[in-house]
């Protein structure tokens, strides 16, 4: 597959491996990304982050543990959190102290022809949404 990741600088790589699929989660061939300033300050040193940048996109479930899900247009919540600490099970998955953060934190983003998400973080887009007004869902 294809990407955009940052190591030191901003480099293309056309062969990158597939992201390999967990245990719930769903694998999305990306149809659009959108970049935002927190994408230019990755690239400055914020986060220290090195991979794949890229948290906002619009793209097709291509493998899931739901096979109602395959094919389906989705975007997708950025924070995949634990779901068994405290701060989950309070009901604050967003702020989980042991996320992994799309394209920010520990995890590789929309800049490459895959990502992974876990399938509680997708949103399915309805038809009467483009996929350039898509993209702009951050959810």
């Amino acid at each position: 597959m294809r990407g955009l990741v940052f190591h030191q600088r901003l480099q293309f790589q056309p062969d990158l491996p597939l992201p390999p699929r967990p245990h719930g989660e769903a694998r999305i061939r990306v149809i659009q990304a959108g970049i935002c300033s927190t994408d230019l300050q990755l690239m400055k040193g914020y986060m220290g982050f090195e991979g794949v940048l890229g948290h906002e996109f619009v793209g097709i479930v291509d493998e899931a543990p739901d096979t109602a899900l395959i094919g389906k247009r989705v975007v997708g919540e950025i924070n995949a959190a634990c779901r068994a600490c405290e701060t989950c099970t309070n009901g604050h998955p967003t702020h989980c102290p042991h996320r992994t953060t799309l394209g920010i934190q520990g995890r590789d983003g929309a800049f490459a022809d895959f990502l992974t998400l876990p399938v509680e973080n997708l949103f399915v887009v309805p038809d009467s949404i483009s996929d350039d007004q898509a993209v702009f869902i951050e959810p």
